[in-house]
């Protein structure tokens, strides 16, 4: 059971996931910090943990299947489906010349960000650990 378990692809998919999401964020992070001088630019943000959350809960299509080779619709296994989404914030205004980068804001958004991606690819890394010692001791 603990093998099932280590091999688990709804746990290594929220995990895939998360470090999709803080990459990209990161890149849209970085753009803005690039960006804090442009005039009209505006902030770019990228939401992905709302979308995991749902299909984790189960929302969204559900499918019912009547015969084992039917496809599986809705659940877990639609996380590989997950991509960021990123939105223009155009509703903030920061500044005269409608640039609205608060270059504060964007420093502890990337640290937060950067704390997030590490915990991600720390937690991926030890499962894949147990993954290899699992297998290693099978073997044995």
């Amino acid at each position: 059971m603990l093998i099932g378990h280590l091999f688990d692809n709804t746990t290594l998919n929220v995990l895939k996931k998360g470090i999709d999401g803080t990459l990209a964020r990161n890149h849209a992070i970085a753009n803005n910090i690039a960006n804090v001088d442009t005039p009209k630019y505006q902030r770019a943000t990228v939401s992905f943990e709302d979308q995991i959350k749902r299909v984790l809960r189960g929302e969204g299509v559900i499918g019912r299947r009547t015969h084992s080779a039917h496809f599986i619709i809705g659940g877990p296994q639609e996380i590989p489906l997950i991509r960021p989404r990123t939105d223009i914030d155009n509703k903030t205004r920061f500044r005269a010349d409608k640039n609205n980068i608060n270059i504060d804001q964007e420093m502890a958004d990337l640290a937060q960000n950067t704390l997030r991606n590490t915990e991600f690819t720390d937690l991926l890394n030890r499962r894949y650990q147990a993954m290899r010692n699992a297998i290693q001791q099978s073997g044995q």
